[in-house]
């Protein structure tokens, strides 16, 4: 009798890399759009605002920062990540329209980006992970916690409050779960 689980998951532990890899780029749109209406709307209105610790001389003791405070006054890591690139690339600081655009650009990247990887690597085919989602989330909140700090683009982790890590939890646990359920639904059905 043949296994039931080999004819409804063929590919099971050896998914396809590029094809993943490539759903990841449409499962990487819907979870920063998802991210972004998280921030706007949902997170304003059950955490209440607290000060942007870019927006104040942070402690020093709370930086650590492998390359010195990259960020600016008001300015998001990837706003920062967005304008050092620009930088580098076109030799000059950005205007300020460049900015804003880099503002908008710059999470939508980071999420296609995340989305690619997380397609790529990922080794189970079924349309569901509950498991994959969860992790993938706390990977990104860490990366954006503590590699964002190292890199300068915000301050360290000591700066934030319990309440402004916990937000931003529950933002990538939306990025993450929507990125993983679009790009799983998405495999099987191309």
């Amino acid at each position: 009798m043949p296994d039931l689980e080999k004819l409804v998951f063929p590919d099971e532990g050896h998914p396809d890399r590029f094809k993943a890899a490539l759903v990841g780029i449409i499962g990487g749109l819907a979870g920063a759009y998802a991210l972004r209406c998280y921030w706007n709307t949902i997170a304003p209105t059950i955490f209440p605002p607290e000060a942007n610790p870019a927006n104040h001389d942070v402690n020093p003791a709370h930086s650590i920062s492998l390359v010195g405070k990259q960020y600016q006054f008001n300015e998001s890591a990837p706003a920062a990540l967005g304008r050092v690139v620009y930088r580098q690339i076109a030799g000059k600081a950005p205007d300020d329209m460049a900015r804003e655009r880099l503002e908008a650009v710059m999470p939508i990247l980071l999420g296609v980006f995340a989305g690619i990887l997380y397609g790529g690597t990922r080794t189970t085919t079924r349309a569901r992970d509950i498991a994959g989602g969860f992790f993938f989330g706390i990977r990104i909140w860490f990366n954006d916690t503590i590699g964002s700090a190292l890199l300068g683009l915000r301050p360290g982790p000591g700066a934030y409050s319990r309440e402004q890590h916990v937000w931003r939890m529950i933002g990538f646990w939306v990025y993450s779960f929507t990125t993983t359920a679009i790009t799983r639904v998405v495999y099987r059905l191309v």
